[in-house]
Protein backbone atom coordinates (compact mmCIF):
# COMPACT_ATOMS: atom_id res chain seq x y z
CA UNK A 1 0.00 0.00 0.00
CA UNK A 2 2.84 2.39 0.75
CA UNK A 3 4.38 1.71 -2.69
CA UNK A 4 1.06 2.18 -4.48
CA UNK A 5 0.44 5.45 -2.63
CA UNK A 6 3.88 6.76 -3.60
CA UNK A 7 3.33 5.79 -7.26
CA UNK A 8 -0.09 7.50 -7.29
CA UNK A 9 1.36 10.71 -5.83
CA UNK A 10 4.20 10.72 -8.34
CA UNK A 11 1.87 10.22 -11.33
CA UNK A 12 -0.55 12.87 -10.02
CA UNK A 13 2.21 15.48 -9.73
CA UNK A 14 3.63 14.64 -13.16
CA UNK A 15 0.17 14.80 -14.73
CA UNK A 16 -0.40 18.29 -13.31
CA UNK A 17 2.86 19.46 -14.91
CA UNK A 18 1.93 17.81 -18.24
CA UNK A 19 -1.49 19.47 -18.29
CA UNK A 20 0.01 22.84 -17.41
CA UNK A 21 2.57 22.48 -20.20
CA UNK A 22 -0.05 21.44 -22.78
CA UNK A 23 -2.36 24.33 -21.88
CA UNK A 24 0.52 26.80 -21.87
CA UNK A 25 1.73 25.76 -25.35
CA UNK A 26 -1.88 25.81 -26.64
CA UNK A 27 -1.63 22.73 -28.81
CA UNK A 28 -5.11 22.72 -30.29
CA UNK A 29 -4.71 19.35 -32.06
CA UNK A 30 -3.55 17.52 -28.87
CA UNK A 31 -6.03 14.67 -28.03
CA UNK A 32 -7.58 15.50 -24.66
CA UNK A 33 -8.26 11.79 -23.97
CA UNK A 34 -4.51 11.32 -23.58
CA UNK A 35 -4.66 13.38 -20.39
CA UNK A 36 -6.99 10.75 -18.91
CA UNK A 37 -5.56 7.56 -20.45
CA UNK A 38 -1.87 8.36 -19.83
CA UNK A 39 -1.91 8.35 -16.01
CA UNK A 40 -3.85 5.07 -15.90
CA UNK A 41 -1.37 3.38 -18.24
CA UNK A 42 1.59 4.76 -16.24
CA UNK A 43 0.04 3.58 -12.96
CA UNK A 44 -0.56 0.06 -14.33
CA UNK A 45 2.93 -0.33 -15.79
CA UNK A 46 4.88 1.21 -12.89
CA UNK A 47 2.86 -0.64 -10.26
CA UNK A 48 2.84 -3.82 -12.35
CA UNK A 49 6.62 -3.98 -12.49
CA UNK A 50 6.86 -3.87 -8.69
CA UNK A 51 4.02 -6.37 -8.31
CA UNK A 52 5.73 -8.75 -10.77
CA UNK A 53 8.94 -8.66 -8.73
CA UNK A 54 7.07 -9.57 -5.56
CA UNK A 55 4.97 -12.21 -7.33
CA UNK A 56 8.01 -13.99 -8.76
CA UNK A 57 9.76 -13.78 -5.40
CA UNK A 58 6.73 -15.45 -3.79
CA UNK A 59 6.79 -18.14 -6.50
CA UNK A 60 10.48 -18.75 -5.92
CA UNK A 61 9.75 -19.12 -2.20
CA UNK A 62 7.02 -21.68 -2.90
CA UNK A 63 9.33 -23.69 -5.15
CA UNK A 64 12.10 -23.95 -2.55
CA UNK A 65 10.91 -26.68 -0.19
CA UNK A 66 13.60 -29.34 0.07
CA UNK A 67 15.26 -29.37 3.51
CA UNK A 68 12.91 -26.74 4.94
CA UNK A 69 11.10 -27.09 8.25
CA UNK A 70 7.33 -27.09 7.76
CA UNK A 71 6.01 -24.38 10.08
CA UNK A 72 2.61 -23.66 11.57
CA UNK A 73 2.19 -20.10 12.90
CA UNK A 74 -0.32 -19.59 15.70
CA UNK A 75 -1.44 -15.97 15.50
CA UNK A 76 -2.74 -14.50 12.24
CA UNK A 77 -2.29 -10.92 13.46
CA UNK A 78 0.34 -8.28 12.77
CA UNK A 79 3.17 -10.24 14.39
CA UNK A 80 2.39 -13.46 12.52
CA UNK A 81 2.03 -11.58 9.22
CA UNK A 82 5.38 -9.83 9.77
CA UNK A 83 7.11 -13.18 10.36
CA UNK A 84 5.57 -14.71 7.23
CA UNK A 85 6.51 -11.71 5.09
CA UNK A 86 10.09 -11.82 6.34
CA UNK A 87 10.37 -15.57 5.68
CA UNK A 88 8.90 -15.18 2.17
CA UNK A 89 11.38 -12.43 1.31
CA UNK A 90 14.31 -14.42 2.67
CA UNK A 91 13.67 -18.12 2.03
CA UNK A 92 15.74 -20.20 4.40
CA UNK A 93 15.19 -23.16 6.67
CA UNK A 94 11.51 -22.44 7.40
CA UNK A 95 8.45 -22.89 5.19
CA UNK A 96 5.13 -21.58 6.53
CA UNK A 97 2.38 -24.07 5.70
CA UNK A 98 -0.62 -22.58 7.53
CA UNK A 99 -1.91 -20.33 10.30
CA UNK A 100 -4.11 -21.02 13.30
CA UNK A 101 -5.90 -18.27 15.20
CA UNK A 102 -8.64 -18.12 17.84
CA UNK A 103 -10.42 -15.33 15.94
CA UNK A 104 -13.15 -17.16 14.01
CA UNK A 105 -13.50 -14.25 11.57
CA UNK A 106 -10.05 -15.10 10.17
CA UNK A 107 -10.79 -18.78 9.59
CA UNK A 108 -10.94 -19.71 5.89
CA UNK A 109 -9.00 -16.62 4.84
CA UNK A 110 -5.38 -16.44 3.74
CA UNK A 111 -2.39 -14.20 4.43
CA UNK A 112 0.07 -13.81 1.55
CA UNK A 113 -1.29 -17.04 0.12
CA UNK A 114 -1.05 -19.02 3.38
CA UNK A 115 -4.44 -20.26 4.74
CA UNK A 116 -5.83 -19.77 8.25
CA UNK A 117 -7.22 -23.21 9.09
CA UNK A 118 -8.86 -22.81 12.51
CA UNK A 119 -8.29 -22.24 16.23
CA UNK A 120 -6.22 -23.82 19.00
CA UNK A 121 -8.45 -26.91 19.20
CA UNK A 122 -7.26 -27.90 15.70
CA UNK A 123 -3.55 -27.92 16.51
CA UNK A 124 -3.08 -31.70 16.92
CA UNK A 125 -5.18 -32.46 13.83
CA UNK A 126 -3.33 -29.91 11.65
CA UNK A 127 0.10 -31.02 12.86
CA UNK A 128 -0.67 -34.57 11.75
CA UNK A 129 -2.46 -33.69 8.48
CA UNK A 130 0.08 -31.09 7.30
CA UNK A 131 3.18 -32.94 8.58
CA UNK A 132 4.20 -29.94 10.69
CA UNK A 133 7.75 -29.86 12.07
CA UNK A 134 7.58 -26.59 13.99
CA UNK A 135 4.89 -24.54 15.77
CA UNK A 136 5.62 -20.83 16.13
CA UNK A 137 3.55 -18.88 18.66
CA UNK A 138 3.33 -15.30 17.35
CA UNK A 139 1.03 -13.29 19.59
CA UNK A 140 1.66 -10.10 21.52
CA UNK A 141 -0.41 -10.64 24.67
CA UNK A 142 -1.37 -13.37 27.19
CA UNK A 143 1.28 -15.64 25.77
CA UNK A 144 1.85 -17.83 28.83
CA UNK A 145 -1.73 -19.10 29.10
CA UNK A 146 -1.95 -19.63 25.32
CA UNK A 147 1.29 -21.62 25.14
CA UNK A 148 0.28 -23.92 28.01
CA UNK A 149 -3.15 -24.47 26.43
CA UNK A 150 -1.63 -25.32 23.03
CA UNK A 151 0.82 -27.76 24.56
CA UNK A 152 -1.93 -29.35 26.67
CA UNK A 153 -4.15 -29.93 23.62
CA UNK A 154 -1.15 -31.33 21.74
CA UNK A 155 -0.16 -33.63 24.64
CA UNK A 156 -3.73 -34.86 25.21
CA UNK A 157 -3.86 -35.94 21.56
CA UNK A 158 -0.91 -38.24 22.24
CA UNK A 159 1.67 -36.06 20.46
CA UNK A 160 0.60 -37.09 16.91
CA UNK A 161 3.95 -35.97 15.50
CA UNK A 162 7.17 -34.77 17.10
CA UNK A 163 7.28 -30.99 16.74
CA UNK A 164 9.33 -28.13 18.10
CA UNK A 165 7.49 -25.31 19.87
CA UNK A 166 9.02 -21.88 19.24
CA UNK A 167 8.15 -18.26 19.83
CA UNK A 168 9.62 -14.82 19.18
CA UNK A 169 9.74 -11.36 20.78
CA UNK A 170 6.59 -9.24 20.83
CA UNK A 171 6.31 -6.07 18.72
CA UNK A 172 7.06 -3.95 21.80
CA UNK A 173 10.21 -5.96 22.51
CA UNK A 174 11.33 -5.59 18.90
CA UNK A 175 10.81 -1.82 19.01
CA UNK A 176 12.65 -1.47 22.32
CA UNK A 177 15.60 -3.44 20.93
CA UNK A 178 15.47 -1.53 17.62
CA UNK A 179 15.47 -4.68 15.55
CA UNK A 180 13.87 -5.05 12.14
CA UNK A 181 13.23 -8.79 12.13
CA UNK A 182 12.19 -11.13 14.93
CA UNK A 183 14.50 -13.91 16.07
CA UNK A 184 12.74 -17.26 16.32
CA UNK A 185 13.72 -19.06 19.53
CA UNK A 186 12.67 -22.15 21.42
CA UNK A 187 9.96 -21.79 24.03
CA UNK A 188 11.46 -22.03 27.50
CA UNK A 189 9.98 -22.40 30.98
CA UNK A 190 9.66 -18.62 31.35
CA UNK A 191 7.18 -18.57 28.46
CA UNK A 192 4.98 -21.10 30.28
CA UNK A 193 4.35 -18.76 33.21
CA UNK A 194 1.03 -16.92 33.22
CA UNK A 195 2.66 -13.53 33.71
CA UNK A 196 2.19 -10.31 31.84
CA UNK A 197 5.12 -8.10 30.90
CA UNK A 198 5.87 -5.64 33.72
CA UNK A 199 7.35 -2.24 32.96
CA UNK A 200 9.71 -1.49 35.85
CA UNK A 201 11.11 2.03 36.28
CA UNK A 202 14.47 1.90 38.05
CA UNK A 203 14.84 5.69 38.28
CA UNK A 204 13.86 5.86 41.96
CA UNK A 205 16.26 3.03 42.81
CA UNK A 206 19.14 4.63 40.93
CA UNK A 207 18.60 7.91 42.74
CA UNK A 208 18.82 6.08 46.07
CA UNK A 209 21.81 3.88 45.21
CA UNK A 210 24.04 6.22 43.19
CA UNK A 211 27.25 7.09 44.99
CA UNK A 212 26.45 4.97 48.07
CA UNK A 213 27.83 1.78 49.58
CA UNK A 214 25.54 -1.26 49.38
CA UNK A 215 25.92 -4.49 51.34
CA UNK A 216 24.45 -7.66 49.79
CA UNK A 217 24.35 -10.78 51.97
CA UNK A 218 24.02 -14.20 50.38
CA UNK A 219 25.61 -12.64 47.29
CA UNK A 220 26.51 -16.02 45.80
CA UNK A 221 22.90 -17.22 45.69
CA UNK A 222 20.33 -16.75 42.96
CA UNK A 223 18.65 -13.67 44.49
CA UNK A 224 21.80 -12.23 46.07
CA UNK A 225 23.76 -12.59 42.83
CA UNK A 226 21.07 -10.84 40.80
CA UNK A 227 20.85 -8.08 43.42
CA UNK A 228 24.60 -7.56 43.03
CA UNK A 229 24.33 -7.44 39.21
CA UNK A 230 21.51 -4.91 39.17
CA UNK A 231 22.95 -2.71 41.93
CA UNK A 232 26.37 -2.58 40.24
CA UNK A 233 24.71 -1.18 37.11
CA UNK A 234 23.23 1.75 39.10
CA UNK A 235 26.54 3.58 39.81
CA UNK A 236 27.07 2.84 43.52
CA UNK A 237 30.30 3.81 45.27
CA UNK A 238 30.90 0.28 46.60
CA UNK A 239 29.09 -3.06 46.61
CA UNK A 240 30.10 -5.42 49.42
CA UNK A 241 29.41 -9.08 48.66
CA UNK A 242 29.05 -11.15 51.84
CA UNK A 243 28.74 -14.90 51.27
CA UNK A 244 29.34 -17.97 53.44
CA UNK A 245 29.82 -20.32 50.46
CA UNK A 246 33.33 -19.65 49.10
CA UNK A 247 32.81 -21.24 45.69
CA UNK A 248 29.62 -19.30 45.05
CA UNK A 249 31.35 -16.07 46.11
CA UNK A 250 34.28 -16.82 43.79
CA UNK A 251 31.99 -17.13 40.76
CA UNK A 252 29.90 -14.00 41.39
CA UNK A 253 33.11 -12.05 42.06
CA UNK A 254 34.62 -13.34 38.80
CA UNK A 255 31.47 -12.53 36.82
CA UNK A 256 31.18 -8.96 38.11
CA UNK A 257 34.87 -8.26 37.50
CA UNK A 258 34.53 -9.51 33.92
CA UNK A 259 31.59 -7.12 33.50
CA UNK A 260 33.84 -4.21 34.45
CA UNK A 261 32.80 -3.68 38.08
CA UNK A 262 36.12 -4.71 39.64
CA UNK A 263 36.76 -1.22 41.05
CA UNK A 264 33.57 -1.08 43.12
CA UNK A 265 33.07 -4.62 44.45
CA UNK A 266 34.46 -5.96 47.72
CA UNK A 267 34.02 -9.71 48.20
CA UNK A 268 33.96 -10.92 51.80
CA UNK A 269 33.73 -14.62 52.73
CA UNK A 270 31.87 -14.80 56.02
CA UNK A 271 28.74 -15.53 58.03
CA UNK A 272 25.98 -13.09 59.01
CA UNK A 273 26.11 -14.59 62.53
CA UNK A 274 29.73 -13.46 63.01
CA UNK A 275 29.22 -10.27 65.03
CA UNK A 276 32.88 -9.24 65.02
CA UNK A 277 33.07 -9.60 61.22
CA UNK A 278 29.91 -7.51 60.80
CA UNK A 279 31.20 -4.79 63.12
CA UNK A 280 34.45 -4.58 61.15
CA UNK A 281 32.57 -4.41 57.85
CA UNK A 282 30.19 -1.67 59.03
CA UNK A 283 33.00 0.25 60.71
CA UNK A 284 35.16 0.22 57.57
CA UNK A 285 32.59 0.66 54.78
CA UNK A 286 29.51 2.15 56.52
CA UNK A 287 26.95 0.75 54.04
CA UNK A 288 23.91 2.93 53.36
CA UNK A 289 21.71 0.06 52.16
CA UNK A 290 21.71 -3.54 53.37
CA UNK A 291 20.07 -6.11 51.07
CA UNK A 292 19.73 -9.26 53.19
CA UNK A 293 19.30 -12.34 50.95
CA UNK A 294 21.31 -14.89 52.97
CA UNK A 295 19.08 -17.74 54.15
CA UNK A 296 18.63 -21.46 54.61
CA UNK A 297 15.75 -21.99 52.17
CA UNK A 298 15.35 -25.73 51.50
CA UNK A 299 12.16 -26.83 53.23
CA UNK A 300 12.99 -30.53 53.62
CA UNK A 301 16.45 -29.97 55.09
CA UNK A 302 15.20 -27.41 57.60
CA UNK A 303 12.44 -29.77 58.82
CA UNK A 304 15.16 -32.10 60.03
CA UNK A 305 17.39 -29.34 61.45
CA UNK A 306 15.16 -26.62 62.97
CA UNK A 307 18.02 -25.32 65.10
CA UNK A 308 19.97 -24.38 61.95
CA UNK A 309 16.95 -22.60 60.44
CA UNK A 310 16.52 -20.58 63.65
CA UNK A 311 20.25 -19.81 63.94
CA UNK A 312 20.51 -18.49 60.39
CA UNK A 313 17.09 -17.22 59.28
CA UNK A 314 16.00 -15.76 62.61
CA UNK A 315 18.99 -15.06 64.88
CA UNK A 316 21.36 -14.27 62.01
CA UNK A 317 18.86 -11.79 60.59
CA UNK A 318 18.54 -10.15 64.02
CA UNK A 319 22.33 -9.84 64.46
CA UNK A 320 22.71 -8.27 61.02
CA UNK A 321 19.77 -5.89 61.56
CA UNK A 322 21.01 -4.86 65.02
CA UNK A 323 24.46 -4.07 63.62
CA UNK A 324 22.90 -2.03 60.80
CA UNK A 325 20.87 -0.03 63.32
CA UNK A 326 23.95 0.57 65.49
CA UNK A 327 25.84 2.06 62.52
CA UNK A 328 22.87 4.18 61.32
CA UNK A 329 22.34 2.37 58.02
CA UNK A 330 19.71 4.20 55.95
CA UNK A 331 17.75 1.19 54.67
CA UNK A 332 17.63 -2.50 55.55
CA UNK A 333 15.63 -4.87 53.34
CA UNK A 334 15.03 -8.43 54.50
CA UNK A 335 14.26 -10.92 51.71
CA UNK A 336 11.46 -13.11 53.06
CA UNK A 337 9.16 -15.69 51.45
CA UNK A 338 5.48 -16.42 50.87
CA UNK A 339 6.08 -19.52 53.04
CA UNK A 340 6.11 -17.14 56.04
CA UNK A 341 2.34 -16.64 55.58
CA UNK A 342 0.50 -19.12 57.85
CA UNK A 343 3.69 -21.22 57.90
CA UNK A 344 3.56 -25.00 57.84
CA UNK A 345 7.32 -25.52 57.53
CA UNK A 346 10.28 -24.79 59.79
CA UNK A 347 11.85 -22.77 56.99
CA UNK A 348 8.72 -20.64 56.61
CA UNK A 349 8.25 -20.00 60.31
CA UNK A 350 11.96 -19.19 60.80
CA UNK A 351 11.59 -16.53 58.07
CA UNK A 352 8.46 -15.22 59.80
CA UNK A 353 10.47 -14.91 63.02
CA UNK A 354 13.11 -13.09 60.97
CA UNK A 355 10.45 -10.59 59.88
CA UNK A 356 9.48 -10.11 63.53
CA UNK A 357 13.13 -9.61 64.50
CA UNK A 358 13.49 -6.88 61.87
CA UNK A 359 10.23 -5.22 62.97
CA UNK A 360 11.41 -5.14 66.59
CA UNK A 361 14.24 -2.78 65.59
CA UNK A 362 12.10 -0.27 63.67
CA UNK A 363 11.92 3.33 64.78
CA UNK A 364 15.56 4.07 65.64
CA UNK A 365 16.69 5.84 62.45
CA UNK A 366 17.10 2.88 60.08
CA UNK A 367 14.22 2.04 57.74
CA UNK A 368 13.63 -1.70 58.17
CA UNK A 369 11.48 -3.55 55.62
CA UNK A 370 10.75 -7.11 54.54
CA UNK A 371 9.55 -8.30 51.15
CA UNK A 372 7.79 -11.59 50.41
CA UNK A 373 7.60 -13.43 47.12
CA UNK A 374 7.35 -16.99 45.84
CA UNK A 375 9.49 -19.31 43.77
CA UNK A 376 12.13 -17.96 41.42
CA UNK A 377 12.65 -19.70 38.09
CA UNK A 378 16.06 -21.27 37.68
CA UNK A 379 17.17 -20.86 41.29
CA UNK A 380 19.38 -23.55 42.77
CA UNK A 381 17.25 -26.49 43.90
CA UNK A 382 14.16 -25.17 42.10
CA UNK A 383 11.53 -27.59 40.81
CA UNK A 384 12.28 -26.51 37.23
CA UNK A 385 15.90 -27.64 37.45
CA UNK A 386 14.91 -30.87 39.16
CA UNK A 387 12.34 -31.65 36.45
CA UNK A 388 14.86 -30.95 33.68
CA UNK A 389 17.43 -33.25 35.28
CA UNK A 390 14.83 -36.01 35.67
CA UNK A 391 13.72 -35.66 32.03
CA UNK A 392 17.31 -35.84 30.76
CA UNK A 393 17.88 -39.05 32.71
CA UNK A 394 14.72 -40.66 31.34
CA UNK A 395 12.41 -40.02 34.28
CA UNK A 396 10.33 -40.51 36.22
CA UNK A 397 9.42 -36.89 36.90
CA UNK A 398 8.33 -36.69 40.54
CA UNK A 399 5.46 -34.41 41.59
CA UNK A 400 4.27 -34.33 45.18
CA UNK A 401 0.54 -34.04 44.47
CA UNK A 402 -1.70 -33.61 41.38
CA UNK A 403 -3.29 -30.44 42.80
CA UNK A 404 -0.22 -28.60 44.09
CA UNK A 405 0.12 -25.05 42.76
CA UNK A 406 2.93 -22.52 43.14
CA UNK A 407 3.72 -18.93 42.21
CA UNK A 408 6.74 -18.24 39.99
CA UNK A 409 8.72 -15.16 38.94
CA UNK A 410 11.84 -14.63 36.87
CA UNK A 411 14.89 -13.68 38.90
CA UNK A 412 15.37 -10.38 37.06
CA UNK A 413 11.78 -9.27 37.61
CA UNK A 414 11.74 -10.28 41.29
CA UNK A 415 14.97 -8.44 42.07
CA UNK A 416 13.91 -5.29 40.20
CA UNK A 417 10.71 -5.18 42.25
CA UNK A 418 12.65 -5.89 45.46
CA UNK A 419 14.88 -2.88 44.77
CA UNK A 420 11.84 -0.71 44.05
CA UNK A 421 10.28 -1.80 47.35
CA UNK A 422 13.46 -0.90 49.22
CA UNK A 423 13.62 2.53 47.58
CA UNK A 424 9.98 3.41 48.35
CA UNK A 425 9.79 2.01 51.89
CA UNK A 426 9.23 4.32 54.86
CA UNK A 427 10.14 1.67 57.44
CA UNK A 428 8.23 -1.10 59.19
CA UNK A 429 6.49 -2.45 56.07
CA UNK A 430 6.14 -6.01 54.91
CA UNK A 431 5.95 -5.76 51.13
CA UNK A 432 4.35 -8.44 48.96
CA UNK A 433 5.16 -8.75 45.25
CA UNK A 434 2.41 -9.40 42.72
CA UNK A 435 3.16 -12.99 41.76
CA UNK A 436 0.57 -13.21 38.97
CA UNK A 437 -1.36 -16.42 38.46
CA UNK A 438 -0.29 -19.63 40.23
CA UNK A 439 0.90 -22.56 38.12
CA UNK A 440 -0.17 -26.15 38.61
CA UNK A 441 3.03 -28.13 39.11
CA UNK A 442 1.83 -31.25 37.30
CA UNK A 443 0.97 -29.09 34.25
CA UNK A 444 4.44 -27.55 34.40
CA UNK A 445 5.95 -31.06 34.45
CA UNK A 446 3.87 -32.19 31.45
CA UNK A 447 4.74 -29.08 29.43
CA UNK A 448 8.45 -29.44 30.17
CA UNK A 449 8.29 -33.03 28.90
CA UNK A 450 6.57 -31.83 25.70
CA UNK A 451 9.23 -29.10 25.29
CA UNK A 452 11.81 -31.87 25.20
CA UNK A 453 9.91 -33.57 22.34
CA UNK A 454 8.62 -36.42 24.51
CA UNK A 455 5.19 -37.75 25.48
CA UNK A 456 4.08 -37.47 29.15
CA UNK A 457 3.18 -40.83 30.73
CA UNK A 458 4.52 -42.61 27.65
CA UNK A 459 8.15 -41.58 27.12
CA UNK A 460 8.47 -40.06 30.61
CA UNK A 461 6.47 -41.25 33.62
CA UNK A 462 4.99 -38.70 36.03
CA UNK A 463 5.08 -40.13 39.55
CA UNK A 464 3.19 -38.65 42.52
CA UNK A 465 5.08 -38.98 45.81
CA UNK A 466 2.83 -37.20 48.33
CA UNK A 467 3.47 -33.90 50.11
CA UNK A 468 6.59 -33.87 52.24
CA UNK A 469 6.56 -32.63 55.85
CA UNK A 470 6.22 -28.84 55.90
CA UNK A 471 4.94 -28.54 52.32
CA UNK A 472 1.69 -26.77 51.45
CA UNK A 473 -0.83 -27.64 48.78
CA UNK A 474 -0.73 -23.97 47.75
CA UNK A 475 1.16 -20.87 48.86
CA UNK A 476 -0.47 -17.69 50.12
CA UNK A 477 0.57 -14.06 49.75
CA UNK A 478 -1.60 -12.58 52.52
CA UNK A 479 -3.03 -13.87 55.79
CA UNK A 480 -6.75 -13.78 56.49
CA UNK A 481 -6.37 -10.77 58.81
CA UNK A 482 -4.04 -8.77 56.57
CA UNK A 483 -5.17 -5.65 54.76
CA UNK A 484 -3.71 -5.29 51.26
CA UNK A 485 -2.48 -1.72 50.95
CA UNK A 486 -1.51 -0.10 47.66
CA UNK A 487 1.96 1.42 47.51
CA UNK A 488 1.65 3.41 44.28
CA UNK A 489 3.39 0.62 42.37
CA UNK A 490 1.06 -1.77 40.55
CA UNK A 491 3.25 -4.81 41.31
CA UNK A 492 4.10 -4.11 44.97
CA UNK A 493 1.67 -4.21 47.89
CA UNK A 494 2.00 -3.84 51.63
CA UNK A 495 0.55 -6.41 54.04
CA UNK A 496 -0.89 -4.47 56.98
CA UNK A 497 -2.22 -6.59 59.88
CA UNK A 498 -5.57 -5.62 61.41
CA UNK A 499 -3.92 -5.41 64.84
CA UNK A 500 -0.42 -4.26 65.77
CA UNK A 501 2.01 -7.18 65.94
CA UNK A 502 4.76 -7.47 68.49
CA UNK A 503 8.31 -7.87 67.28
CA UNK A 504 10.71 -10.50 68.58
CA UNK A 505 11.40 -9.49 72.19
CA UNK A 506 14.95 -9.74 73.55
CA UNK A 507 13.94 -12.38 76.11
CA UNK A 508 12.41 -14.59 73.42
CA UNK A 509 15.47 -14.14 71.20
CA UNK A 510 17.81 -15.24 73.97
CA UNK A 511 15.64 -18.26 74.73
CA UNK A 512 15.63 -19.24 71.04
CA UNK A 513 19.39 -18.88 70.98
CA UNK A 514 19.80 -21.18 73.97
CA UNK A 515 17.40 -23.79 72.57
CA UNK A 516 19.15 -23.73 69.19
CA UNK A 517 22.50 -24.22 70.92
CA UNK A 518 21.11 -27.19 72.84
CA UNK A 519 19.66 -28.62 69.59
CA UNK A 520 16.54 -29.75 71.45
CA UNK A 521 14.21 -30.21 68.49
CA UNK A 522 10.96 -30.58 70.43
CA UNK A 523 11.73 -27.60 72.66
CA UNK A 524 12.64 -25.40 69.67
CA UNK A 525 9.46 -26.26 67.79
CA UNK A 526 7.37 -25.75 70.91
CA UNK A 527 8.86 -22.26 71.39
CA UNK A 528 8.33 -21.43 67.72
CA UNK A 529 4.68 -22.44 68.04
CA UNK A 530 4.36 -20.15 71.07
CA UNK A 531 5.84 -17.17 69.20
CA UNK A 532 3.97 -17.80 65.94
CA UNK A 533 0.58 -19.34 66.80
CA UNK A 534 -0.28 -19.54 63.07
CA UNK A 535 2.49 -22.13 62.63
CA UNK A 536 0.75 -25.46 61.91
CA UNK A 537 3.78 -27.71 61.50
CA UNK A 538 4.01 -28.64 65.20
CA UNK A 539 2.94 -31.00 66.52
CA UNK A 540 3.15 -32.71 63.17
CA UNK A 541 -0.12 -34.17 61.95
CA UNK A 542 -0.92 -36.28 58.97
CA UNK A 543 -3.41 -34.61 56.67
CA UNK A 544 -5.38 -36.17 53.81
CA UNK A 545 -3.92 -33.64 51.38
CA UNK A 546 -0.46 -35.05 52.06
CA UNK A 547 -1.39 -38.25 50.28
CA UNK A 548 -1.19 -38.49 46.47
CA UNK A 549 -4.27 -39.17 44.42
CA UNK A 550 -4.37 -41.90 41.83
CA UNK A 551 -2.64 -40.93 38.60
Amino acid sequence: MADLTAIFKGILVSQIFIMATVLFMQHGHFPRSVLVISPFIAFIFIGGIRFAIRATRHLRYKDVSEGQSRMLIFGAGDLGEAVLRDLQRNPGTHRVVCFLDDNALKHGRSIHGVPVLGGRDKIAEIIKAKQIDEVLVAVNHSRGRLITDLMSVYAEAGNPRKVEFNTLPTMNELISKKRLAPDIRKIDVTDLMHRRIVDINMGLVKAGVKGKTILVTGAGGTIGGELARQVCALSPAKVILLENHNTALFYIDKELRERGYGDIIVSVPGDIRDESLLKNLFEQYKPSWVMHAAAHKHVGLMEDSPQEAVKNNTLGTYILAKTAAAYKTERFLNISTDKAVRPTSVMGVSKRLGEMAVQSLSGNGTRFMSVRFGNVLGSSGSVVKIFQEQILTGGPVTVTHPDVIRYFMTTEEAVSLVLNACAMGEGGEIFVLNMGEPVKIVDLARNMIVLNGLVPDKDIEIKFTGLKPGEKMYEELFRAGDIRKDTGHSEIFAAVPEEAEAGLAEAHRQELQQLASDADRAAILGKIKELVPAYTGWPRKKHPEHQPKEN
